[in-house]
């Protein structure tokens, strides 16, 4: 018998057999003259039947099949039979026909009912196909509808929304069946029983040889369930994540014959959990590189200050300068590798605000034009009307540099090439967001795109690891792309790269518009975060009132190297200072001679008691008395609390030496301000 197979819709192009002839017309008459054969044998089977092609779609079906499942005869040919049946499996060569099998039916509207159904074999023109064959089971022919009509339908919209697919493995035959699900899972045509050489040919190459020995172990040790994850690759050569669960089957013997099971993509899960893990591991990071950077910058702040002491003492000719030069040199050098390294961990400060992102990305070209080998060519293609971002502009200089510098690089030395630096809008949806960080939403888009050398896939996954380069030794600290990285998450935007080995590499940044929209009367943004007043700008000190005049200072640092060098560079500038590297002893002399000081300066982080608690034990004895906190390590939760005990200013290490007097020169201007005078003499 043969047949004709209506076309579906969604199905993908029909391998046409071997054995036919090319010629499509001769095909097309061929199977009409073949169709009234088929319709007159099913229209007179009696019985609800249909015929299934080797693939599990429908080819025909008769009224009576149409019925039972609450679908139209025509749409038939639009279904899978196992839509219908799922415990239906097309007849193989080694199936006995004629078997009777239970089942369950499910129809169009939700409903299911049991059924006995056999399957026959068929040679449609030069097809294989079977014959099915539906009965209700004896004494239950009525349909049985379940409790709720719905709940079929959201299971199909679930299944599919989860990306989910079943799948039954014979491992007598070695085969494996996969329902229409598996096969749009991978975006593959159905192709009926699989070898399972066909379907294990997916796995990932480095994931093969420990999911084969994990199948065994599961298999030998008469277990009689099956989970696991791993990798596969795809049609397209992208990765995919799957997790499979399933039941393994033994016969009376206690033999394994099957496993029966269901194939999820956790792929989008597998990408969230690694970027979990690199925010942590960037959290962990940031902790140490904080702890660091408060002993690092005493260190800095000794050598750097010290150094300018020197040079005040020497005449402008004297031979000994130029050594001291280079001294402040590289200690500018490790200051910035400090902050660079704050910046990635996210502890820097990060001062946002509403800006167009076009002239930060000019200025910052500019700079950069006379540092790029002449033979790099630098081009710009910006999108017009872009709308405005709210980001920091001195860290959106830092992102451009590094991503030019590290892009020139790429090209090499004396080698011609070219950096592209484009900016557009886009709309990021839930399902295109090109990494798991970046929220729906509308977005300006940075790239930086170059004719570098390019990296290969294992490169491309680290390129974000803080202290990772590819750069020989001394040629780089491996912190430029990190500090890339830690700057766009503290924007709330993200960076993706992609790259080919010998196609370049570009780079692409997302950076949230900025909401203009005006905050209406009951919005509840203005509960949250209610409009800030507009603060007067600072009038700018003269020299004389950056001076001293004699007022007093205690001074308190656990480190002996900055109490000498501050009480040095405050009495330079007209200030009395008395130093104190034990805070318990400054408080007892703060508490037997409280008017003897005019503002006291104390280390954040020292043992046994931290400058907060200094400045809350001042406030007990004398509650007028101005304190400023000095630290090398400022995290926005120490603002927060200098704020709630009354700190005037938290000053960060090592820019204390420049700041520190222009700060008491503030707090003298706004105690004489507000009518305090300071202590007598």
């Amino acid at each position: 018998m043969k047949s004709v197979r209506a076309k579906r819709r969604g199905d993908p192009p029909r391998q046409e057999s071997p054995h036919r002839d090319g010629d499509d017309e001769q095909s097309r008459e061929e199977e009409g003259r073949d169709s009234p054969i088929v319709r007159l044998a099913l229209a007179r089977w009696p019985a609800p039947a249909a015929l299934i092609d080797e693939n599990g779609h429908i080819d025909a079906g008769n009224r009576a099949f149409a019925r039972l499942f609450g679908c139209e005869q025509a749409d038939l040919c639009q279904r899978a039979i196992d839509e219908l049946i799922p415990a239906f499996r097309p007849l193989d060569r080694d199936d006995t026909p004629g078997v009777r099998r239970r089942a369950t039916g499910h129809r169009l509207d939700g409903s299911t009912f049991p059924l006995r159904f056999i399957r026959l074999p068929v040679d449609a023109s030069d097809r294989r196909c079977t014959l099915v064959s539906v009965r209700p089971r004896a004494g239950r022919g009525q349909v049985v509808p379940i409790r709720n009509c719905h709940n079929d339908a959201r299971l199909r919209a679930a299944v599919k929304a989860g990306r989910i697919g079943t799948w039954i493995w014979d491992l007598r035959k070695r085969t494996a069946w996969w329902d229409s699900a598996m096969y749009q899972l991978w975006e593959m045509p159905p192709d009926g029983i699989l070898p399972i050489a066909t379907a294990t040919a997916l796995l990932h190459p480095e994931d093969r040889e420990w999911v084969g020995r994990s199948m065994d172990r599961y298999v030998n040790s008469g277990a009689g369930e099956i989970a696991l994850e791993f990798r596969l690759l795809r049609p397209d050569g992208s990765t995919q994540w799957v997790s499979i669960s399933g039941e393994i089957q033994r016969n009376a013997q206690g033999e394994p014959t099957q496993m029966i099971g269901a194939t999820m993509d956790v792929t989008a899960r597998k990408n969230a959990e690694h970027a979990l893990h690199h925010a942590q591991k960037i959290e962990a990071l940031g902790t140490l590189a904080g702890g660091i950077a408060h002993d690092f910058n005493n260190i800095l702040l000794a050598i750097a200050g010290n150094t300018r002491l020197a040079e005040q003492e020497l005449a402008p000719d004297h031979p000994i300068r130029n050594m001291l030069t280079q001294i402040a040199k590289a200690s500018a050098r490790a200051t910035d590798l400090v902050n660079r390294i704050l910046t990635f961990s996210r502890q820097g400060d990060c001062r946002r605000e509403i800006l167009p992102l076009q002239p930060a990305v000019e200025d910052a070209i500019k700079l950069l034009r006379a540092t790029v080998p002449a033979m790099v060519e630098i081009s710009c293609n910006f999108a017009k009307n872009l709308p405005p971002v709210r980001a920091d502009a001195t860290q959106i200089h830092q992102v451009i540099i590094n991503l030019v510098t590290n892009s020139a690089h790429a090209i090499g030395e004396g080698a011609r090439g070219s950096i592209v630096v484009t900016l557009d809008e886009v709309h990021v949806t839930q399902d295109h967001a090109v990494t798991p960080q970046l929220k729906p939403g509308q977005y300006v888009r940075l790239c930086v795109t170059d004719t570098g050398r390019g990296m290969d896939q294992a490169t491309l996954d680290r390129m974000f690891d803080p202290f990772f380069t590819t750069k020989p030794a001394g040629r780089g600290t491996g912190l430029g792309l990190s500090v890339v990285d830690g700057i766009m998450r503290s924007h709330e935007g993200a960076v993706f790269a992609t790259s080919r080995p010998g196609h370049g590499t570009t780079l692409r940044l997302y950076f949230p518009v900025a909401d203009l929209t005006p905050l209406a009367e009951d919005s509840l943004a203005r509960d949250i975060a209610p409009p800030a007043a507009q603060s007067p700008r600072p009038r700018e000190l003269a020299p004389s009132e950056v001076e001293g005049r004699g007022r007093r200072v205690m001074y308190i640092d656990d480190e002996d190297s900055l109490v000498y060098l501050m009480t040095r560079v405050l009495q330079k500038s007209g200030y009395r200072v008395t130093g104190f590297t034990d805070a318990q002893q400054a408080l007892q002399a703060l508490q037997e001679r409280p008017a003897e000081f005019d503002v006291v300066v104390t280390d954040l982080s020292m043992p046994g008691m931290s400058g907060f608690h200094v400045a809350q034990a001042i406030r007990e004895i004398r509650a007028d008395l101005p304190v400023v906190v000095t630290s090398g390590y400022v995290r926005a939760e120490d603002r927060k609390t200098a704020k709630e005990v009354g700190v005037r200013d938290l000053v960060p290490k090592p820019d204390t030496v420049e700041e520190l007097a222009g700060v008491l020169a503030k707090v003298f201007e706004n105690r004489r301000g507000s009518g305090r005078k300071p202590a007598p003499g």
